[in-house]
């Protein structure tokens, strides 16, 4: 992988890679070793047909992340459940996208982080499945900056 590259970039050559001749590939074939250079800056959300109040919830969000929500002295769950999902209406229609539409959607947006800084992002939501014919997860990347 290229330092040139874009996260964006990285990770969707990925996926790309992984996926094969499937419509998307599924979770379990992740490594998050072969993302080590950008892993950091990943978010990996599993969908839950079930739940219709909320229905993605947050598997993993990277140490980058956290810091771009304002949450560095808190748990990752801390930060999904007290920063990402109560401010987070333009994601949701961003991960409804991802999973109606089966394919990759890039989101470049802002918002203003629990200390009170504009984050301005672009990021890179990519579908997974499970191993079944439907989008189950998906994985994310982003690369943002404080103002």
């Amino acid at each position: 992988m290229s330092d040139k590259k874009r996260i964006n970039e990285i990770l969707e050559e990925y996926w790309l890679e992984i996926k094969g001749d499937a419509p998307y590939p599924a979770e379990a074939d992740v490594d998050p070793e072969a993302l080590s250079e950008i892993w950091d800056n990943c978010f990996l959300v599993k969908v839950d047909y079930d739940n219709s109040e909320r229905p993605y919830e947050y598997v993993y969000l990277g140490e980058s992340l956290i810091q771009a929500y304002g949450g560095d002295d808190m748990t990752e769950k801390e930060v999904c459940e007290t920063l990402i999902y109560p401010s987070s209406h333009s994601l949701v229609h961003e991960f409804k996208e991802v999973v109606d539409s089966a394919k990759p959607v890039v989101d470049e947006s802002e918002f203003t982080n629990s200390k009170g800084l504009l984050i301005k992002y672009r990021s890179n939501l990519l579908p997974l499945s499970a191993g079944g014919g439907g989008v189950d997860f998906i994985i994310g990347g982003m690369k943002w900056k404080a103002f």
